[in-house]
């Protein structure tokens, strides 16, 4: 079984739409917790779906990394907007790159915010119990030459221990 890693970091989510006054909207934003993995596989009908970050299918592959940035800094965060769309698929609105970065850095579960008459909807096709969100933030990596350089060593080691 793989070791949990212990540095997840957590969330400050707050709702972009309620800051902006829709919350007396006819139809105002609710908070919905959603299961990431449930959330995606319906969202991968959709036609907005990003299946990698800065693949093909990202149009906007800077947004990433601006989200990266500011999740790292410990930044409040806009909770991504989901609704349906006309074929009845799920899709974001807004925050298409905030829900991409948690998806890729381990997150489980996340608030969305979705209009009062969807969020039944959208509690039944993807809502879970939990309710913590969290990231685990991108380990330093080795440089390569650092790790060759370990292996040589390791090689060299070897090799005099079998000549002697």
């Amino acid at each position: 079984m793989p070791r949990q890693r212990d540095d997840k970091r957590p969330v400050n989510w707050t709702v972009h739409s309620w800051e902006r006054g829709y919350q007396h909207a006819p139809d105002p934003d609710v908070i919905v917790w959603v299961d990431i993995d449930a959330f995606d596989r319906l969202w991968e009908l959709s036609d907005q779906y990003i299946a990698v970050p800065g693949d093909a299918s990202d149009n906007q592959p800077a947004k990433y990394a601006k989200a990266g940035r500011r999740f790292l800094a410990g930044e409040p965060m806009w909770m991504p907007e989901v609704g349906r769309q006309a074929d009845g698929s799920l899709n974001i609105r807004d925050g298409r790159h905030r829900y991409l970065w948690m998806r890729e850095h381990g997150a489980l579960a996340m608030p969305v915010a979705v209009e009062r008459s969807e969020a039944k909807l959208v509690r039944t096709l993807c809502g879970t119990r939990r309710r913590t969100s969290w990231f685990m933030p991108p380990r330093p990596r080795m440089p390569t030459g650092a790790i060759l350089a370990g292996i040589g060593l390791a090689v060299a080691g070897l090799v005099a221990v079998a000549r002697a």
